[in-house]
């Protein structure tokens, strides 16, 4: 594998510069040169610093300066056109006609008018917003800027259909069109065209180690599938974020944010500070040179998860509106209490028994099993035998600490006009919170990229590489469990087997044996040595070998390019674009995270993709007809074809119908594919063949753990065998496939006024192979990986040993695809109106409905939609009014949802949140003064389940840059 990577990326080296030899080489000394010079104006003719200057079709060009001044030499003869560009206001393209053009003016209109954004993820060619063959919403530098959150990323909750999963300050899962989850690996987000994800986990880890705010240049993001261009994974959409480039943004730049979040709270201290700062400063020399760095820094104390709600079989395992405090009770299981996970007394005897007849046991272990074996009809199973133990709230023992370090550097240069190559590097460190089956906690996580790249007006060729370092990362649950199986569950079960074998009855020995086991865990709780002790050895012990360390150094390695055919087909008669892509997943966990091969190694992952696409315009250019196809191939599953057709109709020029059709799919991840970790309640297990028969699911016969839970609760109340092995259902195992989706859509964006936008879709989709975790038990006499001697799972005798506790069993959590069609829809609506005097009025819509729900279930599988049927927000906002005075106001609301997950089930409140914030221009001092806030009212929420309740953050932020206007 890495003899494979090095030639991988050596190959991307040699491509690279063999363009850039290339490039060079089209250079002619004996090029004509034409010099232009000027001063670019507003209309009330004060200089614009920050013009971005280019020659149209070329990459050549420069930017104003201070005083609104700029020079530019252009290897070429006129004529040509110049284009004039900067956030706000219009832009303006200029005819050159003569060689040497001098005291050129240019007056640039503020922009006043919806919709004259330019967007390019739609096709991966520049085109109108409101001409877009599918559904896309975008962020641009003002709207970045004039955001009431208190950063860009929480203001993307904004754009129409987008779903929050909020885990944390700095980690946040974005999703659309529904099936959210933690951690979302049907959602790509890509920065600078870097693949924004940790390699080992497969989804984007929010925004704790990417981009900086302040060299963020746009956000472009498509709900729905986006697959035919971008490839696997791009299921529920993507999110392209792009920097700002050194040539068009010079200049210093930075940003001082403060302010106090967690008012009112019963759970967390009083007021705490919320810090950040970011830096920027960018140059370029000749317009052949430039380079930029970057740094941000957060710090804050982040909101503490704390849904008290039980969830345990007491309350069906849902929650609803169950108890918030144990009250004694002798079974308690709360969302985000943790360590009181439900044990029952007869499996921990049969776990003994079979313990002490190991032929490796010690002798105490010999005498236990021997001493529990003759007292085991004393035992009970089921309900009667079970009980938790009193768990630990999360601000008990997680430090909630949020910090996040982002540094990043770019160089760039301009070989000509027509190319330009670029270095560029980002790493993140941080420390946050995030949910997945466990609350997992991110310790001086670390996650670099590193890219170089070739550009010209026609292709694009990059190569990059994500390395990931998971630090010093663990899981809270796992810690605070393993600590109460010492602490309490060992004194518990020892107290309730000697009660009992002195007369006293299941409850008697219940009671005694809670008594002495809570007495006993007062020298284990949060602040003791004991805990404190071991924690920090469970901490450092991989979760692997008994702890609940998380260890992932995975690396991924990434060649694209693109190449636009307008240079040797007119567009006019066809426009085509094309593209190939190669990615390398290096899979390292030291053993902990994921299985190894048959040779001891962590398993690799190759795959590639290509793509076409070509679009015509008829009717007078009124009717646009696009089509495209991809092909993927990943070295564990058959290839996958990702077509889209699409067509857009432009009526009076302001009107435009589109509709579209597209394929998706999702490549099994790492995870799915390889992962080997033990949960506490479940061992984890990949689906490739190779772990399949390794732990002989298909000649060893698992059972669904549903069925043996119900043939278990039979046995124990009737004891009727028969009817017990009955009820057990067997598990037959397919070929691993990739998720799929196909999506048919339709949608207007257009003027219904001059000042009224709206943009409107519905949505169907249809997955097929959709991917859900199954959960089953096997029989395991001689351990996982040993033969199984005689063990006959499918005899009555080894059903009845599964049943009864004749043999020492385990239960998986096991990804497969499900059978049959999985059906949602959707819609969404916006609407922006431009009043007089600079205000806005906008707002949209939402709603989502997975069709197919009781199929899934009915299946056995969760079906972890995840979304709100009904979402909206209201947005008023004016940056000008009165002068250098603006202001921008945001309530969002989102429905009352159920949530489904492997962390837990239940339901997620509705609730409304007012984001606000208010500035004040400095002109001359290239400042901008903003006091704002998220969640103003401090209404208490939380987005999904079992993860952190949001109250209030209020700031004040200072905002430097040089070439402000």
């Amino acid at each position: 594998m890495n003899k494979l990577i090095r030639y991988m990326l050596g190959l991307s080296m040699v491509l690279v510069f063999s363009f850039v030899s290339m490039a060079k080489n089209t250079l002619s000394p004996k090029e004509a040169i034409t010099e232009v010079s000027g001063q670019v104006l507003d209309v009330d003719g004060e200089p614009l610093a920050g013009v971005n200057i280019r020659v149209k079709d070329k990459l050549i060009g420069t930017t104003t300066d201070g005083n609104g001044m700029f020079s530019l030499s252009i290897k070429q003869d006129p004529p040509l056109i110049l284009v004039f560009s900067i956030v706000g206001f219009q832009t303006e393209e200029v005819d050159i006609t003569n060689a040497n053009t001098t005291g050129l003016e240019i007056r640039m209109q503020e922009q006043t008018f919806l919709g004259e954004e330019v967007v390019v993820s739609a096709s991966r060619v520049e085109q109108s917003i409101l001409k877009s063959p599918v559904s896309i919403e975008k962020m641009d530098v003002i709207e970045i800027q004039t955001s009431a959150s208190p950063n860009f990323y929480d203001g993307i909750a904004n754009l129409k259909g987008v779903d929050f999963s909020t885990q944390s300050l700095t980690f946040k899962s974005i999703n659309t069109r529904g099936f959210g989850s933690n951690g979302n690996t049907r959602f790509v987000q890509l920065i600078d065209g870097i693949d924004n994800q940790a390699p080992g986990l497969n989804f984007a880890v929010g925004n704790i180690v990417g981009i900086s705010e302040l060299d963020l240049e746009s956000a472009e993001m498509i709900p729905g599938a986006a697959s035919a261009l971008y490839g696997p994974n791009a299921l529920n959409g993507i999110l392209l974020m792009n920097s700002k480039s050194p040539f068009e943004y010079k200049g210093l730049s930075f940003n001082t944010k403060l302010g106090l979040n967690h008012f009112d709270s019963n759970v967390e201290d009083g007021p705490q500070v919320y810090q950040s700062y970011d830096l920027r400063y960018a140059d370029a020399f000749n317009d052949k040179f430039a380079f930029k760095f970057t740094a941000s820094y957060l710090k804050a104390q982040d909101f503490v998860a704390q849904d008290r709600r039980d969830q345990s079989f007491v309350t069906g395992g849902v929650v609803e509106r169950g108890a918030t405090e144990r009250n004694g009770a002798r079974v308690f299981n709360g969302v985000n209490i943790y360590g009181d996970d439900v044990f029952t007394l007869g499996a921990i005897a049969d776990g003994l028994i079979r313990a002490g007849k190991d032929p490796n046991a010690s002798p105490e272990d010999m005498a236990t099993g021997a001493q529990v074996e003759a007292l085991r009809s004393l035992v009970p199973d089921g309900r009667d035998g079970a009980f938790s133990a009193p768990g630990f709230a999360e601000n008990s023992f997680v430090d909630n600490t949020t910090e996040s370090l982002k540094l990043g550097a770019a160089l760039h240069y301009r070989l000509n006009d027509n190319y330009e190559i670029l270095g560029q590097y980002n790493t993140g460190f941080g420390s946050t919170v995030y949910t997945a089956n466990d609350r997992f906690v991110l310790d001086d996580f670390n996650i670099w990229t590193a890219k170089v790249e070739l550009r010209n007006p026609n292709f694009f060729l990059r190569a990059y590489t994500t390395q990931e370092d998971a630090g010093d990362s663990y899981a809270a649950n796992t810690v605070a469990t393993r600590i109460n199986q010492t602490a309490y569950l060992t004194p518990y079960f020892q107290t309730f087997l000697g009660a009992r074998s002195q007369g006293a009855s299941v409850e008697q020995a219940h009671a005694s044996a809670q008594q002495q086991a809570t007495a006993n865990q007062q020298d284990y709780l949060p602040g003791t040595q004991n805990f404190a002790d071991l924690e920090a050895s469970l901490r450092s012990t991989p979760i692997s070998a008994g702890g609940a360390k998380f260890l992932d150094k995975s690396d991924m390695y990434h060649v694209e390019g693109l190449y636009n055919f307008s240079n040797i087909i007119d567009p006019a008669t066809l426009e085509l674009i094309g593209g190939v892509n190669y990615r390398i997943y290096a899979l390292d966990s030291e053993g902990t995270l994921f299985a190894l091969d048959n040779n001891g190694d962590e398993y690799g992952i190759n795959e590639f993709g290509g793509y076409l696409q070509g679009s015509k315009n008829f009717m007078e250019d009124d009717l646009n007809l696009s089509a495209s196809v991809r092909y993927d191939k990943n070295e564990y599953f058959d290839g996958q074809f990702s077509p889209r057709v699409s067509a857009i109709y432009t009526a009076a020029d302001r009107h435009n119908f589109r509709a579209s059709y597209q394929n998706g799919f999702r490549m099994p991840t790492t995870q799915d594919q390889f992962i080997k970790l033990d949960v506490v309640t479940r061992l984890l297990i990949g689906s490739n063949q190779d772990l399949v028969d390794r732990y002989r699911f298909e000649t060893n016969t698992v059972y669904t753990a549903q069925s043996v839970g119900a043939a278990q609760a039979e046995f124990n109340q009737n004891g009727d065998d028969a009817a017990a092995r009955a009820m057990l259902e067997a598990v037959e195992f397919d070929d691993f496939k990739t998720e799929k989706i196909s999506t048919y859509e339709v949608g207007y964006k257009g003027f219904v006024t001059d000042r009224l936008l709206v943009d409107a879709y519905y949505y169907y989709s249809q997955y097929t192979d959709f991917i859900a975790e199954i959960q089953f038990v096997q029989g395991i006499p001689n351990g996982l990986t040993e033969d199984p001697g005689a063990f006959d799972a499918d005899s009555d005798a080894g059903k009845d040993d599964i049943i009864q506790g004749g043999v020492d069993t385990q239960e998986f959590g096991f990804d497969v695809n499900a059978d049959g069609e999985v059906k949602s829809q959707g819609f969404g609506v916006s609407m922006d109106y431009s009043f007089d005097g600079g205000y806005k009025l906008g707002g949209n819509v939402a709603y989502n409905e997975l069709i197919s729900e009781q199929d899934l279930r009915d299946q056995g599988f969760r079906s972890s939609y995840n979304t709100p049927k009904w979402r909206y927000n209201v947005r008023l906002e004016n940056r000008n009014f009165i002068e250098n005075i603006g202001f921008n106001m945001v309530y969002r609301w989102q429905d009352a949802y159920y949530w489904d997950s492997s962390f837990g089930d239940g339901v997620v409140p509705a609730y409304g949140t007012l984001d606000a914030q208010i500035s004040y221009k400095l002109p001359s001092a290239n400042t901008i003064l903003k006091f704002g806030g998220s969640n103003i009212l401090n209404e208490r929420y939380e987005t999904s389940f079992g993860n952190p309740t949001l109250g209030a953050i209020y700031y004040f932020s200072l905002t430097f840059d040089q070439f402000l206007n």
